[in-house]
């Protein structure tokens, strides 16, 4: 049975979160007839269609949204389906000169654009001549472009290539690196207003949708902190409206925070904290579930604090880098509803069995954790290394404000990547006897060794493991240098410099990702709640402007205070 889902991406960060998302599971296509097939159902997220030439392609199903100027050389309809002209190669002012364009050249008026176009990364432009030579790429894949240092947005790493209705440029503003133009909540919601561009996005959603045999929902990243915020919202009202169907939410938050035009610092922060806590405030009611993410630890009025990944080295600051991690996060915590043939297996391998699982008593926001790389010995069995745990985390949380601990958890946990060869000794074995005394020796594979891991190490839990065989292969364009010297070539650590130095890169990473929902969470509502009622809007006339008022202010803010309650501990597993 058919279950595509339809994604989008709103905002900057979100995009560049979303470029290496699409980017991690292109690289795991396999085009080899006689190779093992995959255990992930690509038909979920992805669509089938044909080119003019009826060449076949295969591109996801996905709506994103960003700010004019953040294409640079790609076109609006993406360069897929069309060949743009190039203004270089029109030498003439003569329209009957010019190549067939399929237009009467009589009503054509040529007009040469004097700006020079965008510059391409040198990746991109090894990507240009890779698709238009014979040259099978091999050279170009070792290539160092140095990518941290010289990615300045998304579209200069991006491989996968897209359908010309996923690329939405909001004209009336501009994409800068030092100031947001797109400000508040307010200001997104009122550029929903505008019926062109709402017709225009909704009727691109409707399309993908009336393509789908069962579409099963939404998944969606946006940028929470600036006016996207404001889109996301009024979007999400027009699906619940229209649809009906479960929707599961990643508000992001870049580890550098966005400034505003006019603004001083103090401003800065309160128009962040407003966005946000009107942003939660409204989720609970549009959603099924959001899980917010960052890779910093506070980003309520200070962004703060970078989380420590274990045998990860990278710029807290930077977006290329941070955005791969939280993508990695995306690529294997939901796997658990992109797997073929897990439709059979009951309601868990549905976005809405997921997003059931996680919202109890209105709990609708649940944290990220991850595990990346999975940290297990090169030599050593998942027995060992979890009886080894003795009660330290196995994840690090990637939810700003959030820290869940080991009581009261109901967490929906993936993992990839851990060969069943290395769960335990074979009974044969004489090192078996050990591992033979120990309970979880009786578990068969991977999914229950953590299950039953999981039943030991938190209280009155609930958790459902997910497991594939298949690691995250790493390639270019991911931040291959992320990894520290203990990280071998399969992702597993080891001390053996031989070892070490087998190949340059990791080629592929065990990983193991949770959504956890808790009533420890409440803790980072109360104090977005804290923060958002010290607050004065009459002082930020800009909310004003886009027709916020005191009293729909304080009422949202009231109606934060009462979904952080959903939190509290008078309920019950």
């Amino acid at each position: 049975m058919a279950r595509e889902i339809l994604t989008f991406q709103l905002g900057n960060y979100s995009n560049y979160i979303g470029t290496h998302w699409w980017n991690i599971q292109e690289s795991s296509f396999n085009y080899d007839p006689n190779a093992e097939p995959s255990e992930i159902d690509h038909s979920i997220l992805y669509r089938e269609g044909q080119t003019r030439q009826r060449q076949v392609t295969f591109t996801p199903r996905l709506l994103m949204l960003d700010l004019s100027g953040t294409l640079k050389h790609v076109p609006r309809t993406g360069d897929l389906y069309e060949q743009p002209l190039d203004p270089d190669q029109i030498a003439t002012d003569n329209p009957a000169e010019l190549p067939d364009i399929g237009w009467e050249s009589e009503k054509v008026e040529v007009i040469k654009q004097q700006d020079k176009p965008a510059e391409r990364h040198p990746y991109q432009k090894d990507l240009l001549e890779a698709s238009t030579s014979s040259a099978n790429g091999e050279e170009e894949a070792e290539k160092d472009y140095n990518f941290a240092a010289t990615v300045q947005d998304w579209i200069d790493y991006s491989y996968t290539r897209y359908h010309p209705r996923s690329i939405n440029v909001i004209e009336r503003y501009t994409h800068s690196r030092e100031e947001a133009q797109l400000d508040t909540i307010t200001n997104g919601m009122e550029l929903w207003k505008d019926y062109d561009f709402q017709d225009e996005f909704t009727d691109r959603a409707r399309q993908y949708i009336e393509e789908c045999d069962g579409c099963q929902g939404f998944q969606m990243l946006f940028d929470c902190a600036d006016g996207f915020s404001g889109v996301a919202i009024k979007l999400l009202e027009h699906l619940q409206d229209e649809y009906g169907k479960a929707t599961l939410l990643f508000p992001v938050f870049p580890p550098k925070a966005p400034t505003f035009k006019s603004a001083d610092e103090p401003m800065n922060h309160s128009i962040r904290v407003v966005n946000t806590a009107l942003a939660f405030a409204q989720l609970p009611d549009q959603c099924s579930l959001f899980v917010p993410l960052s890779t910093m630890g506070r980003c309520w009025r200070n962004v703060a604090e970078p989380r420590a990944l274990p045998n990860l080295l990278y710029d807290p600051a930077n977006f290329y880098q941070t955005s791969a991690i939280l993508a990695s996060f995306l690529e294997t915590a939901t796997l658990r509803y992109r797997l073929k043939g897990s439709a059979t297996t009951g309601s868990g391998a549905y976005l809405s069995g997921l997003c059931g699982d996680l919202s109890a008593h209105g709990r609708k926001m649940a944290a990220a954790g991850l595990a990346f790389p999975f940290p297990l010995d090169g030599k050593q069995d998942l027995i060992d290394f979890l009886d080894q745990l003795d009660g330290k985390s196995l994840t690090v949380q990637l939810s700003p404000n959030a820290v869940v601990r080991k009581r009261a958890v109901i967490q929906s946990v993936c993992a990839r990547g851990l060969p069943q060869n290395r769960l335990k000794r074979p009974p044969t074995a004489k090192s078996a006897q050990r591992q033979q005394a120990m309970p979880a020796y009786r578990c068969s594979n991977v999914s229950e060794m953590l299950q039953f891991y999981y039943s030991c190490s938190l209280e009155v839990s609930m958790s459902h493991v997910t497991s594939v065989q298949s690691p995250m292969p790493i390639r270019q364009p991911f931040p291959v240098e992320l990894f520290d010297k203990r990280v071998g070539f399969d992702g597993f650590l080891t001390d053996d410099p031989l070892a070490q130095a087998a190949l340059p890169y990791v080629q592929s990473c065990p990983a193991l990702a949770a959504i956890q929902s808790s009533s420890d969470l409440g803790d980072g509502l109360e104090a977005l709640h804290r923060e958002v009622s010290r607050i004065r809007l009459a002082k930020i006339p800009r909310f004003a402007e886009c027709g916020l008022e005191e009293v729909d202010y304080k009422e949202h803010i009231e109606r934060l205070l009462e979904f952080k309650e959903n939190y509290d501990e008078n309920y019950e597993l």
